[in-house]
């Protein structure tokens, strides 16, 4: 059995990290488990598997409630995971940050320093949604039509400011708010927020073969978190 930890900064990924990993590890048998950090301390809860039937797969999904804690999370973890005989781990988390835009920091200049000082006894590499993992949401064209039949890709391109089928939905400063917007105008009165019941909604509506073949084609994030999952599963 392989066994892989998944650190993500809050709900909203652990709610699509959730059902990609389902979607992708779907002919294999596998165990899929989350665990929400504690507040003060972060401690991880390492899971015992019991079972009579074998499992090729043990995913631990990990939500660290904030992006500023998955390094550091796992960085703190690391030595229980590695007892765990866990041989995988995995982080995620978005770029955008208030404190990050206020002294203009570039995507390149923080993904220099996001995998240094990480200990490779068990593979572990840290991965960037740019800006936000909304962006993927964003980029996804084929889940408006589950919501608003007749919306056009015209209006949607106009609210993102970039054609969403053909071009990079990255470039989008702070996509949670351009969900939002598209959502609302196209009639969602709810538009889009991060509470976990309209998150579990959009996922559910997401078209993840769009995602694996297209849509990683045109957003590199997406693209380099698929490549290393793809590279787990033989």
């Amino acid at each position: 059995m392989k066994k892989i930890a998944l650190f993500v900064e809050g709900q909203t990924e652990q709610i699509f990290i959730s059902e990609l990993i389902h979607q992708l590890f779907t002919e294999h048998k596998t165990v899929i488990k989350t665990h929400q950090m504690r507040r003060l301390h972060h401690n991880i809860s390492i899971e015992t598997i019991i079972t009579n039937e074998a499992k090729e797969y043990f995913i631990m999904i990990y939500d660290c409630g904030t992006d500023d804690k998955v390094k550091s999370d796992i960085l703190d973890n690391y030595q229980k995971l590695q007892k765990a005989d866990f041989n995988y781990i995995i982080g995620l988390q978005d770029f955008f940050n208030p404190k990050r835009q206020k002294i203009k920091m570039t995507v390149q200049q923080f993904k220099k320093g996001l995998n240094s000082g990480l200990d490779q006894a068990i593979f572990t590499e840290l991965f960037l949604a740019v800006q936000e993992i909304e962006a993927w949401f964003i980029a996804e064209d084929e889940h408006y039509k589950n919501f608003f039949p007749n919306i056009s890709l015209e209006i949607i391109n106009s609210i993102a400011g970039v054609n969403v089928r053909t071009e990079d939905t990255e470039k989008i400063p702070h996509p949670s708010i351009v969900l939002d917007k598209i959502y609302k105008k196209c009639g969602r009165t709810s538009g889009y927020s991060k509470n976990k019941y309209i998150v579990r909604d959009i996922v559910n509506s997401l078209d993840f073969t769009n995602l694996y073949i297209h849509v990683r084609k045109r957003n590199s994030s997406l693209n380099t978190l698929l490549i290393c999952l793809d590279s787990i599963i033989p």
